[in-house]
């Protein structure tokens, strides 16, 4: 999809109006903006905005949506993820009470907590009928489960998975509405 110079100004300036008051909470914003459906798809058009933002110390929040208009779907993400970061900042505000009992050294030294028996060999060949299509690595401190759960929240997805703090181990868990 060809991006117009109007559609990115209004992205640029409903993302800085989303994270303007709580900027000093946000490292970076990724957008991502796709149409599907309509002529050349089944279904109807749907306009859809994705937007990942990466946080200081709070991990990952999205939100997605899709709507009629591609002005549409960008509005709306962008009064989630305000509403993501003032929720973040009201917990921040709340003294730490809700961090009792963090160890903070866990979260800023992950690579300290790995053990040798932890990590495993990746092998060179992999058979074409066992063809990894996508491969993702990132950091995994290790969380209480209410950490895990808000998380979750933050993600909008049904499931996380995250490395267990009490046991070590890694955990998942799924969210039934």
């Amino acid at each position: 999809m060809q991006l117009h110079p109007s559609v990115k100004s209004y992205v640029e300036e409903k993302s800085r109006k989303a994270v303007q008051q709580h900027s000093y909470l946000v490292r970076e914003v990724d957008v991502r903006l796709s149409i599907r459906g309509g002529e050349v798809g089944k279904g109807p058009k749907v306009r859809r905005c994705e937007v990942t933002l990466f946080t200081k110390k709070h991990g990952v929040v999205r939100a997605e949506e899709n709507a009629e208009s591609l002005y549409g779907s960008i509005g709306l993400v962008s009064s989630i993820i305000q509403k993501k970061l003032r929720k973040i900042k009201e917990k921040d505000s709340d003294h730490g009470r809700h961090m009792k009992g963090f160890d903070t050294l866990k979260v800023r030294y992950p690579g300290a907590l790995l053990v040798a028996e932890d990590i495993e060999a990746v092998p060179d060949e992999v058979d074409e009928a066992d063809a990894i299509v996508h491969t993702k690595c990132f950091d995994m401190p290790p969380l209480t489960v209410s950490e895990a759960v808000e998380q979750l929240k933050n993600l909008d997805h049904d499931f996380y998975g995250f490395r267990n703090e009490e046991t070590g181990d890694f955990t998942s868990f799924h969210l039934y509405i």
